[in-house]
This record gives structure tokens, sequence and C-alpha cells, in this order.
């Protein structure tokens, strides 16, 4: 089942929203209502798109957020505004999104909005692809391309990161975010605020923690459920 996130700082709208989303059998994975709260939600969880306000609590509006969590994830953005001044659509002219409703719209309309919303979704990779990608980091003066696959888990460890594979382990000079920006998001979860898994490399897990090359990673609050299910 799709996740949506609704950012929408009118509440009472926004739990109209949600029960119009989850009777078309969608889940709803939170209301937000202003951009900090937005991106500490999705350094933890995953959602499938992201049904977006443009006047949302906060200096951050919806379109700047919107440029923020495009330079990060791959997820599409629906704008539903009751704006249609020129400026606002010059600013979201510029910026990459995946649909736009005007309020007050139908339920028809933003069915439709979503449907389309989520077919923008990038395909996952295919095995044979995955095998070529890697990730380029710097060690000893050098750039070594890792490949993805190789790599088991990543770990923040400050201002660096960790990376840890079956040969060796690498630091560095990057936080785990925007690592976690360059690895493919279907690949690559992330079950605790410190650590990045590769869902290949896991051997087994339980409701607090998960097993990756001997190593125990924990989960956080909740996770269980989703991993579950993602890995079935």
């Amino acid at each position: 089942m799709e996740k949506i996130l609704i950012v929408e700082d009118e509440l009472d709208l926004a739990l109209n929203i949600k029960e119009i989303v989850e009777n078309f059998g969608y889940k709803v994975a939170g209301i937000h209502a202003d951009a900090q709260s937005v991106l500490s939600y999705l350094e933890t969880s995953k959602v499938d798109l992201i049904l977006m306000d443009i006047q949302i609590k906060g200096d951050v509006d919806g379109i700047d957020l919107c440029y923020k969590l495009k330079d990060i994830y791959n997820i599409p953005i629906v704008f539903l505004t009751a704006y249609s001044d020129q400026t606002y659509l010059d600013r979201i002219s510029n910026v990459l999104y995946d649909g736009y409703l005007l309020k007050p719209f139908k339920a028809d309309s933003l069915k439709s909005a979503i449907f389309l919303g989520l077919k923008s979704k990038p395909y996952a990779v295919p095995q044979k692809d995955l095998e070529k990608l890697s990730l380029k980091i710097r060690d000893k003066g050098y750039v070594v391309p890792v490949p993805i696959s190789d790599i088991i888990y990543l770990k923040a460890d400050g201002l660096y990161t960790k990376v840890f594979t079956h040969a060796k382990s690498y630091t560095v000079r990057d936080i785990l975010k925007d690592l976690q920006a360059q690895l493919p998001d279907h690949i690559f979860l992330r079950p605790h605020k410190s650590y990045l898994v590769n869902i290949n490399h896991i051997d087994s897990y339980n409701s607090k923690e998960l097993n990756v090359n001997q190593i125990n990673i924990p989960i956080r609050r909740g996770f269980y459920k989703e991993l579950s299910n993602y890995l079935n």
C-alpha cells in the first residue's frame, strides 16, 4: 500500500484530505504543518508521495521545501494550493514537481493527481544494472568507485560517515544524509538515524534490531512492521 504524506497547516482541511486519501485505498503516513517537521520525519521514514500545500507554517513555504526535498529525495510531490498568482506559478515552474491542484478541488481530481504522481516514480534499477552502480569514495588521495552491491551498511560518525564493505571500511567526509541521497532508496533503508543498511545483506531481524554481517544494528520504534512489509 502506497504511503502518502500530507503537508498542510490547516488541520481541519488536512484531516479532510486524509479521510479522502484513505478512502482511495492509500495509507496516510502523517500530517505536517511546517518544513522542519517534514525534513525530520523523512530522515528516518519513507513515503511514496507528498501532497504539498504552498502556504505552510514557518519561514520556509511549500515551494522552497519542494526544492530542498528534491535535492535529497526522489519523492513525487503534488502541490495543493489556493494560489494561482503569476508569482507563485513562476516559482513553481522552476522546481521539479509531479502535479498541481487548485483549491477547492473535487475528490476525483485529487484521485487523478495522486494516481499520476505515483506513476511518475522511477522504476527500480534491475539487478544487472545495479551491479554496475558505484559510490565514489575518496581514500588516501584516490577516488575509489565502490560497487553498490558490495556496501553492507553505513554508519554516521559526527560530520563523517563510515562505509562498510566485506573487504574493508572507509571513512567519508560527508554526513549520512548526503550519502543516502546518492544511493538507490529501494536498496538502502534507514532503520535508525545513525545507520543506512543494504537490504540484500540483512541476515535476520526482530522488533529491536537487525543483523547484518554479524553486526547488530538497532531499529527505531515502529520500524519493525515497516521493515517486515518491505522485505516481504
